[in-house]
């Protein structure tokens, strides 16, 4: 089958790294990623059941995908991913045996102790997946999630392998566009159901890509947080669209979103030494949608006194980052990056959460953040595209495999 496989070496790593930023018209060719062809999969763990093949339609690009691309991946989750791997988490496809056979399927990604052959962890066990303890451990290479294994390929291919666990139907009416949004949106729904905002509360979110949007949208199918006051930061204006769209004010930058909130009487700045400058008052929750130490200083500034900061945009290491507001107004500080069974929803997974509040709601239509969707065979092409959104305008960038060139 056809697959976009990424090996992973040191010295491209490296280039990868530069390229990007010093000479960008390199930054794909150098990405390390080739479509090839490849077995199909076969089932870990000696054949054991449970394992289905599923014919992907489509598959996106994460940032998260990108950051490894472009080399700004750093090594501190290293032990949990093993290369060469057929890239993609985020998919949506046709179950092609078992129970759901013929229908469309969302996957959970996570590869926790059940599709390793093994008891569950406490996590697990609390239906806490995306924390398993065992990552690197049992029937498969280490690997947190699909796309990062090299056991199992993941979307960027013509089929994928996965366990029954991680099937998920997607319910009738709901559109393919808007379905291959449910994992992204299950992170943003899995961080907002953590501590709904209340009515009123102001909410700020930095970035308007993928899961900033995917917070927005959060914000208007849960009918606990309505009527919040919502601003994202926008840098171009597709995302200023949507952003909109979905119930937000949208601004250009961080500083915009400052002034907003001194005209609203939320907040006012106070001049210090050296050019230091502090707040009283702010937000009672902000987003970081982005993972840069200019989005993290800015969501530890603006949240209010005694607020909540939550990280949802794979930040690493933030060289010279001033953490002084976290202590000095005790901000709750909390990270996302996956989903399981939710509390507050009966236990039902995430991903499921998602996808009926999606069918429910046909006027918030996630389906408008796929802007650009390519075959395999145009790989470059796509990747220019999520790499380089702001020229591009891209919001969300998907493979779908089974389409011609």
């Amino acid at each position: 089958m056809r697959a976009l496989e990424y090996g992973f070496s040191p010295g491209r790593w490296l280039i990868a790294r530069h390229a990007g930023a010093r000479a960008p018209a390199l930054a794909v060719p150098c990405s390390g990623l080739r479509l090839r062809s490849v077995p199909p999969p076969a089932p870990p763990g000696g054949g054991r059941g449970g394992w289905v093949p599923v014919a992907v339609r489509l598959a996106g690009i994460c940032g998260s995908d990108v950051a490894l691309l472009r080399g700004r991946t750093g090594p501190t989750l290293s032990p949990f991913v093993s290369f060469p791997a057929v890239l993609g988490h985020e998919v949506l496809g046709v179950a092609q045996a078992g129970a759901l056979a013929g229908r469309r399927v969302v996957l959970d990604p996570f590869l926790p102790c059940r599709t390793r052959g093994l008891p569950p962890c406490p996590a697990c066990a609390e239906g806490r997946t995306a924390l398993c303890h065992r990552f690197a451990d049992g029937a498969l290479a280490p690997g947190m999630l699909l796309g990062y294994c090299r056991d199992l390929p993941g979307g960027w291919a013509e089929q994928v392998l996965a366990h029954e666990s991680q099937l998920h139907e997607v319910p009738e009416g709901l559109a393919d566009e808007a379905a291959v949004l449910a994992e992204p949106l299950a992170v943003a729904l899995h961080a907002v159901l953590a501590a709904p905002p209340g009515p009123g509360s102001r909410v700020l979110v930095l970035g308007a890509g993928t899961i900033g949007l995917c917070v927005l949208a959060a914000l208007r199918l849960l009918p606990g947080p309505g009527g919040v006051h919502a601003v994202a930061v926008a840098r171009h204006p597709g995302q200023a669209r949507l952003a909109a769209a979905l119930g937000a004010r949208a601004v250009s930058a961080a500083d915009a979103a400052e002034r907003f909130a001194v005209a609203e009487g939320w907040g006012a700045p106070r001049p210090g030494l050296l050019g230091a400058r502090g707040w009283i008052g702010g937000f009672d929750r902000v987003f970081d949608a982005v993972g840069s130490g200019g989005s993290m200083a800015a969501a530890l500034r603006l949240a209010r006194a005694g607020g909540r900061v939550d990280l949802l945009g794979c930040s690493g290491r933030l060289p010279g980052l001033d953490l002084t507001w976290a202590w000095a107004h005790e901000l709750e500080v909390h990270g996302y990056c996956g989903y399981g069974a939710e509390p507050s929803a009966g236990g039902a997974h995430t991903i499921e959460v998602a996808m009926g509040l999606q069918a429910g709601h046909p006027e918030v239509d996630l389906g408008a953040l796929l802007t650009h969707r390519f075959p395999l065979e145009r790989h470059r092409e796509a990747l220019r595209a999520a790499f380089f959104h702001r020229r591009s305008g891209a919001i969300k960038v998907a493979f779908a495999p089974g389409e011609g060139a």
